[in-house]
């Protein structure tokens, strides 16, 4: 009796998930909210570019941090995010993940050696994410690490029902950076993730989700 209660309570679970993920799945519109870097790590001896003086953490959190945000937006066909993510628009609302960006520790920004983020940290972080979209597909880039000695970024990815922050998707993905300049170097590495989304990953979390 035990074990049929439990299976019907993880059955009710399944089956609630199923129906949020395809009511923000659904959505024809996505919300972009940014790039969170509250976390990340920069490993290895950054630079200004082209080798010109060294980077600091405040520089990152200062310039560099708000820089890769705008690109994103500024850039919109280049770094689609309703092509990604399969939507007829993207709307973009990174102020609230700007401000959690700003509060960032730079003395911890830094680091010669590779970190990782725990994954169950995710929905606490969401949770902090505010917009004035009420409901909908909600869409966010966690930075765990710009690694410049692998020359890899990693990241989750990070989709979540905005009316309920329930996290949907929240999978780990590495990009390529490429480009010249400190900026588009590090923007490349975006740009492959947004390319791996497009090219088959979205449509396998649908499949995943039981979403049609």
């Amino acid at each position: 009796m035990r074990k049929l209660l439990l299976s019907l309570l993880l059955l009710g679970g399944i089956s609630i998930k199923a129906q949020d993920a395809a009511k923000a799945f659904s959505a024809t519109e996505v919300v972009w909210f940014g790039l969170d870097f509250t976390k990340a790590k920069f490993i290895g001896a950054f630079d200004q570019g082209m080798g010109i003086a060294g980077t600091s953490g405040t520089d990152m959190r200062n310039k560099w941090v708000p820089r890769w945000n705008d690109l994103i937006i500024k850039e919109q066909d280049k770094y689609s995010i309703k092509d990604a993510f399969r939507k007829e628009s993207c709307y973009y609302d990174i102020e609230s993940v700007n401000g959690l960006n700003s509060k960032i520790d730079v003395d911890n920004m830094m680091s010669p050696n590779p970190s990782k983020i725990d994954k169950s940290q995710i929905p606490d972080m969401v949770k902090n994410y505010n917009s004035v979209k009420k409901e909908g597909f909600g869409v966010a880039f966690v930075i765990e690490t710009f690694n410049k000695n692998d020359k890899v970024a990693d990241m989750y990815v990070v989709c979540f029902d905005i009316a309920t922050k329930k996290v949907l998707i929240c999978e780990k993905m590495s990009g390529t950076p490429a480009g010249g300049g400190m900026r588009n170097y590090w923007a490349g590495a975006i740009k492959d993730v947004l390319n791996q989304i497009d090219g088959g990953a979205y449509k396998r979390w649908k499949k995943e989700l039981g979403v049609k």
